[in-house]
């Protein structure tokens, strides 16, 4: 063969593969059933050639296994062309994967949605549970200090709602888990693990590890989107717990006492927080200066506001903040359990759904485990692979 002829040949062979991405391993399949092609060729030439009945034998048998390896390849191969309509049967989307996705972010959704009731009934009983008022009277050189925290027993209430917050967290790590390995497994099998494991079935010597890879490709890529749409579906035949404090529920959790809402212009206004919390002398100071427009008036009106309008102020201030308490603290006293009643009605059902959809989650994951493993266990056997996968073994 002439150079300029074998060098076209090598080009026109060659452009097609480095014309693919480099991730890309589909164009090395037949590249590799040609090269087996040809040593099995050369084997069996070589055979005839030293009349060695028994590397004959192996020969054909080798020459079997490509066969039937290349008709493995084949069937799988049309098995994921016509997956559409198997797709369309199940899930009645056109792709199994998307449907799989789907499913799990409707379920990560609804873990989402219990954990945002979880924080806002949270929020709202520890208001009421730690709102403590404190009332400072002065006299001449002492002063009177008493506050009250007739709710702080509520703060129980707490615990149990951490506990659901936990739980939710762990079933939002593992369906964030398992659809982000969804996702990977659908991208990197077709392209980089699936045509490797066939390069490794066809050639002779690496067989049994490329039927195993094949069992284990197949289940990330099938059984394992169809058993999270079979784990939805079975969901699908009970009522399915579904976590939600409604927003009536929701005012009920929240204590609304008049007295806090007296209070709040106060604690939410930094402009009189600031100024009230200066000192008499300041507080005149800047009080007064508007006054300075006509300076001769600016004394005058320092000394009546830090000696009169101030303490009046502040007296006023402190006896109805004193008045208000006792009368709240009394309210409360007497009628608090209606608050913690409504709190427990709203509360219990809500754990209860919550702790009922955590259970449910995790025997999904279980079967979902369960069928993907045990699809690629039998699988690999079938396919002549191996039939114990180490690190896995003990989860089934």
């Amino acid at each position: 063969m002439q150079p300029w002829r074998l060098a076209l040949f090598l080009l026109l062979a060659l452009t097609p593969a480095f014309a693919v991405e480099p991730i890309d391993l589909t164009f090395s399949v037949p590249i590799i059933a040609i090269v087996v092609v040809i040593f099995l060729s050369l084997t069996s030439m070589l055979a005839s050639a030293i009349s060695d009945p028994r590397l004959e034998a192996w020969v054909k048998t080798e020459i079997r296994e490509l066969v039937a390896g290349v008709l493995l390849i084949v069937v799988i191969v049309a098995f994921f062309i016509g997956s559409a309509g198997i797709s369309i049967a199940i899930s009645g989307q056109e792709s199994y994967i998307g449907a799989s996705v789907d499913i799990l972010d409707k379920w990560i959704g609804s873990y989402d949605y219990a954990f945002q009731d979880i924080i806002r009934a949270a929020t709202r009983i520890r208001s009421g549970a730690t709102f403590s008022p404190f009332i400072s009277i002065p006299l001449w050189y002492v002063s009177l200090s008493y506050s009250s925290n007739p709710l702080g027993g509520l703060s129980i209430m707490l615990t149990p709602l951490n506990l659901a917050a936990q739980a939710l967290s762990n079933v939002v790590f593992i369906a964030e888990g398992l659809r982000m390995l969804v996702i990977f497994l659908s991208i990197t099998v077709p392209k980089i693990l699936l045509p490797l494991s066939f390069c490794l079935r066809l050639i002779p010597f690496t067989r049994r590890i490329g039927n195993t890879m094949i069992a284990i490709s197949i289940a990330g890529l099938v059984f394992l989107p169809f058993s999270i749409i079979l784990a939805d579906n079975l969901n699908g035949t009970i009522d399915v717990p579904n976590p939600d404090i409604g927003s009536t529920d929701l005012e009920l959790l929240d204590p609304g006492s008049w007295a806090m809402l007296i209070f709040e212009p106060l604690c939410e206004s930094k402009t009189i927080r600031s100024i009230l919390s200066l000192t008499d002398p300041l507080f005149a100071i800047i009080v007064c200066i508007p006054v300075l427009v006509w300076p001769p008036a600016y004394p005058g009106c320092v000394e009546i506001t830090w000696n009169v309008v101030y303490p009046i102020i502040m007296e006023v201030i402190v006896l109805v903040g004193a008045v208000l308490l006792l009368v709240w603290e009394t309210a409360f006293t007497v009628a608090g359990w209606a608050w913690a009643q409504a709190i427990y009605d709203v509360i219990e059902p809500f754990l209860a759904d919550v702790n009922n959809l955590v259970l449910l989650s995790y025997l999904d994951f279980i079967l979902i485990s369960i069928v993907t493993i045990a699809g690629a266990r039998s699988l690999s056997t079938a396919l002549g692979g191996e039939w114990y996968m180490a690190g896995i073994q003990r989860l089934i």
